[in-house]
């Protein structure tokens, strides 16, 4: 399914009743991150409309995540923005700036001209508060030239009536307040702007006034914070009505009008109170300080500072508190570098030292990967050398005990030969009959130490030969899935090993166990040969037994090779023995 049909169906799903929830249960149920990243992104919204700040910045994060990894350019440029138009309103400005040119380098490449417009449009802004005003008016102008690109007319105005008003607030924060009222004034020339935009009007109409006042016009600036004023009342827009109040009752402080700049700063207070806005509400605390009795002068002037110790605790903990979310969110930085911007030595620090922090972390990765890596070769090499050290072993001991069994047969036993002729010569019948059971020991000894060579016959062969010397109608041993095993690849200690170990096997069963059955079972995967010895001889119990020469010497010699030797057998329930080597005695 493509990512637009994916889409379409997640908006489907958002369509209906509960749809945040149905966005979870169609994630847990088709395991889509489309829907978890739009599940995370609504998340967002519903924590903004409610005011909650630090959640809707957690959310946004997660769906941004998820938008890179899904390659969704558009939706993490847009989740950007969202993010830091949060940093900027809650102060962290520097935070704000990077975020959007992240939006950016993944928007722009796109064309999106209404979101690269809104990113360009929050990056001025977040200039502008760090009074960085030649840059921002340089965002502003390129956010203007993404609306001059529009369509639609109305969003053409739109547009460019913020241009005109960031530009104005730019010159003001500079003190530049002739350029300010020449943009505001640019801006009411936009026919639209009072029928669609009331609040901007106004806005744009008290700007002019703040402007003339700084200037030094009072009389002026007072004209239009009154007028204003009138247009913000008639619309019961009361942020506007809060602000304008706190401006008239500051210039009326300015002018030493006490009586006026108490009634406005009151009417003010109120309204800041009414919509929770703390700067206004500080502002006012102020200037009604500065003309009341002193006795309430007091209060007021407590209620500045206590709110003003909030406002900068809050203001300085905003950069700690999200870079807090982001770093417990995010599972690798996304962006690692950001824009380079004009005359800004702090900010290419800033890149600079990420970008050292970053590839001091890729080589102390590659390094701790590389002595990783070293230190398994080294380990499998000391592995395979020591391996090799106890095939070698077993080799000069194969020929010591080679070297041993011809000795007995052909010195020793022949030695006792010629003595037993002598004694049956001598008619010592007793005491060569004693010599004459003496010398067959010698030879079946000779006869075990003397090993097998797999290079003449095969392993396969030779335990059909060891099974057939065995062959009796109330003894069945039995061989299977022998075939399964590549003999030809395995080393020839190995297989000694294995067919020593059968033969000892088979010899104490034939002894002691008492058995009519064995079952030689053979296997291999990719890590192992397995070998199981099965009777169904009457056992016996293991816990209480000692271990024989036979068992103890079977385990020494699996050992060697890096096998595991294990034993299972009960009283009248037979005995199974397990054999595992690792392929060429290699340890897994």
């Amino acid at each position: 399914m493509s990512l637009n049909s994916k889409s379409q169906e997640v908006n489907n799903v958002f369509n209906k009743k509960d749809s945040i929830s149905l966005l979870l249960k169609k994630y847990r149920t088709t395991k889509d991150s489309l829907f978890l990243n739009e599940y995370y992104y609504q998340k967002a919204l519903y924590f903004k409309k409610k005011y909650k700040t630090d959640s809707s910045f957690f959310y946004y994060n997660k769906s941004k995540n998820i938008s890179v990894l899904l390659k969704d350019s558009l939706k993490a440029g847009k989740t950007l923005l969202s993010m830091a138009s949060i940093l900027r309103k809650e102060g962290d400005f520097l935070g704000s700036e990077i975020t959007t040119i992240q939006g950016l380098r993944l928007v722009e490449p796109l064309g999106d001209i209404r979101l690269i417009f809104d990113l360009y449009n929050e990056l001025g802004i977040a200039l502008l508060n760090l009074r960085r005003y030649k840059e921002s008016r340089k965002m502003f102008n390129k956010a203007y030239e993404m609306a001059l690109k529009g369509n639609s007319k109305s969003k053409k105005d739109k547009n460019t009536a913020i241009f005109f008003i960031n530009m104005a607030i730019n010159y003001t924060k500079e003190g530049n307040y002739k350029k300010s009222i020449e943009y505001r004034k640019k801006c009411l020339k936009i026919d639209s702007l009072k029928t669609n935009h009331p609040k901007t009007y106004a806005g744009v109409i008290g700007g002019i006034g703040s402007s003339y006042f700084n200037l030094g016009d009072a009389a002026l600036g007072l004209k239009y914070y009154l007028e204003a004023l009138k247009l913000r009342k008639k619309i019961n827009y009361k942020l506007g009505i809060c602000t304008s109040h706190t401006m008239i009752g500051y210039l009326y402080l300015q002018e030493k009008n006490f009586k006026k700049a108490k009634e406005h700063s009151l009417k003010g207070l109120e309204y800041a109170k009414l919509i929770n806005s703390s700067p206004r509400m500080l502002q006012n605390y102020w200037q009604l300080s500065q003309v009341v009795e002193p006795k309430k002068a007091k209060e007021y002037l407590k209620e500045y500072i206590l709110l003003n110790e909030k406002l900068i605790k809050k203001e300085r903990n905003a950069k700690n508190r999200f870079a807090k979310i982001i770093f417990e969110t995010e599972k690798k930085d996304i962006e690692n570098a950001t824009l380079k911007t004009e005359n800004d030595k702090k900010q290419l620090q800033l890149e600079s030292e990420k970008q050292q922090k970053l590839i001091g972390w890729l080589v102390a990765g590659t390094s701790i990967l590389f002595i990783a890596f070293g230190y398994v070769i080294v380990n499998n090499r000391k592995k395979k050398l020591l391996f090799k050290a106890k095939l070698q072993q077993i080799e000069a001991r194969e020929k010591e005990r080679q070297q041993i069994a011809k000795s007995l047969h052909d010195e020793v036993a022949g030695d006792i030969r010629i003595l037993y002729k002598k004694l049956k010569k001598n008619n010592l019948t007793e005491e060569s009959k004693e010599l004459d059971r003496v010398n067959n020991n010698v030879r079946n000894l000779s006869h075990q130490l003397s090993s097998v060579s797999f290079d003449e016959v095969s392993f396969k062969d030779q335990i059909v030969n060891l099974v057939s010397d065995y062959f009796d109608a109330n003894f069945l041993i039995r061989v299977k899935e022998i075939n399964t095993v590549q003999w030809k690849e395995v080393n020839n200690s190995i297989k000694r090993t294995l067919f020593l170990t059968i033969r000892e096997s088979l010899q104490n069963i034939d002894k002691y166990a008492e058995a009519n059955n064995v079952i030689l079972g053979f296997g291999c995967s990719k890590k192992s040969l397995i070998l199981s010895v099965k009777d169904d001889g009457k056992g016996f119990d293991i816990n209480s037994k000692k271990s024989g020469i036979g068992l103890k010497n079977m385990k020494e010699r699996i050992e060697e090779v890096n096998g595991l030797f294990s034993i299972e057998s009960e009283p009248k329930n037979g005995t199974t023995i397990t054999i595992e080597i690792p392929n060429n005695g290699k340890q897994n």
